[in-house]
């Protein structure tokens, strides 16, 4: 009787049963919460009920103190700053289970660190305009019902919430229908092209339709067919931009391409100091456009930049030219700075064509007697055609949405003007949005020529293979 009372199993308490607490439930609410304070903030009316009053809007005119901004208050910025912590934290508590309880407690404080603005605007808040005419809309209601949700991320990390949430998902996955197999690559592209859809086809349509329009950005868009492209092209505006962006093409096409070609040639030798020669070069590609923008501003400045002072001190001329002031000139003193930044990224392409090339191909034509010029002409170049078919592409496309580095230097002023400075100023400055969306429409059209060049040349070339 002793041996079989010892062998029977013995009653477990039930927290011993229990499997640990799993915070994917915990981090992954607290993701999806965030994303709805985020997306509210942007995008969803905060005050009375127009998405042009949303909390983006107000905290910038609370920071530039701008009269939206008498009916908030600065904390305002604790709702995005909350936001973005909160999706930093939880992604990397999901990226490591063992840190799973640390990120939802975090998400807890960022809850807490977002409800302190609803605190503020609730009971702290003795303003009478806000009384009177502030009327609080869906934005402001979706982020402070995300907000109470980020703070109770806490509470499920209790073992009987958390236990109950495992269950249930358990049960709810039994009883969903299994998914076929075909449809799991369509799924995981569902999130991705609904995106894609709803930032890039669908405002490239409405542009489309915008270009048919005559609207001011306010009021209601009335229909006038063709009317803007008639206008368009009997501006002399645009002429003159379309003029300066093929001469930027011509310019990028050319220039780049040789300068980046011959550092590719130079610098796929083993050379001394090589690598930092080529990081010199590449360098350039890392800084943004308005930084190349300001940096050549001051290269090109009268009396107190680099070029001008060079000429005089070295006797070359006593008056040097006004760069960026000259209308002969200035669009072309533009071009070198963006050609600065592109030799270095077509450098690094054309080493990795380089780098691809058959040595034996080389040493072939060694054996057979060719010089160095002939093997670049007959052997390296046409080996070279791809890269240099995907350069052209690319250096066509910068040319054509060049924007940054005339809207920074010379605001379209002095003849410097193209055709996407020319959209920004009409659709922004002259709120003529439908002539700015038959100019943007042009832009996509002739960049879509080309594009679509580019992969007919690409896919002929898969099929021959």
């Amino acid at each position: 009787m002793s041996t079989i009372a010892s062998t029977a199993p013995q009653q477990q308490p039930r927290h011993a049963l229990r499997a640990p607490i799993d915070p994917t439930w915990a981090n992954f609410v607290g993701l999806i919460s965030a994303a709805a304070l985020l997306f509210a903030f942007l995008f969803a009316p905060w005050y009375w009920g127009e998405v042009k009053y949303n909390g983006a809007r107000l905290m910038s005119e609370v920071l530039v103190d701008r009269p939206y901004g008498q009916y908030t208050s600065a904390m305002i910025i604790l709702i995005p700053l909350a936001a973005l912590g909160t999706v930093l934290i939880t992604l990397w508590g999901l990226n490591s289970p063992e840190r799973g309880k640390l990120a939802s407690f975090g998400t807890s404080l960022f809850g807490l660190i977002a409800l302190f603005y609803f605190l503020d605007f609730y009971a702290l808040q003795d303003n009478e305009l806000i009384d009177q005419y502030v009327q609080t809309s869906s934005g402001f209601t979706i982020a402070l019902v995300a907000a109470v949700v980020l703070l109770g991320q806490a509470v499920l990390l209790h073992p009987w919430i958390n236990e109950g949430l495992f269950r249930l998902s358990e049960t709810g996955s039994a009883r969903l229908p299994a998914v076929p197999a075909w449809l799991i690559p369509y799924l995981f592209l569902a999130a991705p092209l609904a995106l894609y859809v709803v930032w890039i086809i669908a405002p490239t349509i409405y542009t489309f339709y915008l270009s048919l329009t005559d609207w001011d950005g306010v009021s209601s868009p009335r229909y006038i067919g063709l009317k803007n492209y008639k206008d368009l092209f009997a501006h002399r505006s645009f002429t003159e931009a379309l003029g300066n962006n093929v001469r930027w093409l011509a310019v990028f096409i050319t220039v780049p391409t040789t300068l980046g070609l011959a550092l590719a040639l130079i610098f796929n030798t083993e050379m001394r100091g090589g690598k930092w020669y080529k990081v010199s070069f590449y360098s350039p590609l890392v800084l943004s456009g308005p930084v190349i923008a300001l940096v050549w501003s001051w290269v090109y400045h009268p009396s107190k930049g680099l070029i001008n002072p060079l000429l005089v001190d070295s006797g070359i001329t006593s008056s040097p030219p006004g760069w960026l002031a000259d209308r002969q000139i200035a669009i072309y003193c533009i071009i070198v700075a963006a050609a600065w930044r592109q030799v270095g990224y077509v450098m690094v392409l054309y080493l990795a064509g380089l780098k691809n090339i058959d040595p034996t191909l080389l040493d072939a034509g060694l054996v057979d007697g060719t010089n160095r010029w002939q093997l670049f002409r007959y052997i390296i170049f046409p080996l070279l055609a791809p890269v240099t078919t995907i350069i052209v592409i690319i250096s066509i496309i910068d040319s054509l949405r060049a924007f940054d580095l005339v809207q920074i230097m010379t605001r379209g002023n002095q003849n410097t003007e193209v055709l996407a400075n020319l959209m920004y100023m009409e659709a922004f400055n002259n709120y003529r949005m439908g002539y700015g969306g038959a100019i943007a429409v042009i832009l996509f059209s002739i960049s879509v020529v080309f594009v679509g060049l580019y992969l007919w040349r690409t896919l002929k070339d898969e099929l021959e293979y």
